[in-house]
């Protein structure tokens, strides 16, 4: 009788393995959202932390030459690339030629044009109005690699972003 009962004792039957199966699979679908949402928050904050290391090299390059870079080539040797794999975006507003004519006009800074070309339409605001900085924009398209100038706007709610000439940085969701 005893090696009738060893024998008995050797597996696990087909209910175990599918209780076993079915917990395992419960565990992991409640673990990988979890852990998606870990990663997409260390690539936020790694963009947050690439922006101010960025804003301080344009801090530097304006107070050695009095004026903001024309694009991030001028203080980068190959453009910085944020970690969903797109160029830093960066739009110089206040050192563009006719920034003081527009200013004397009354005109907005959308109808002026830099030294790239025009930046109609390219300055980030808040809610289609109001500009969110006066000196340059500084952002990362986020995840999906798109954005578009106001901060409300679809393609922009993942964008992170320097806002108030530097007093903001983070999601555009939370720009207020």
């Amino acid at each position: 009788m005893d090696v009738n009962k060893r024998q008995c004792n050797r597996g696990f039957t087909l209910a175990e393995v599918t209780v076993s199966v079915m917990v395992a699979a419960l565990l992991l679908s409640l673990m990988i959202p979890t852990a998606m949402r870990m990663v997409d928050k260390a690539k936020d904050d790694k963009a947050l932390t690439d922006l101010e290391e960025i804003q301080e090299r344009i801090t530097t390059f304006y107070r050695a030459n009095y004026r903001y870079p024309l694009s991030l080539m001028e203080i980068y040797v190959t453009a910085p690339i944020d970690p969903w794999g797109n160029p830093y975006q960066y739009l110089n507003i206040a050192d563009t030629p006719e920034q003081g004519k527009r200013e004397e006009e009354g005109k907005s800074e959308e109808e002026g044009k830099g030294e790239g070309g025009s930046y109609k339409g390219k300055v980030r605001k808040y809610k289609n109005q109001t500009r969110i900085n006066t000196d340059y924009d500084l952002y990362s398209m986020g995840a999906d690699g798109k954005s578009a100038p106001p901060l409300t706007a679809t393609p922009s709610q993942d964008d992170i972003v320097r806002g108030k000439n530097g007093r903001f940085l983070g999601s555009a969701l939370e720009y207020r």
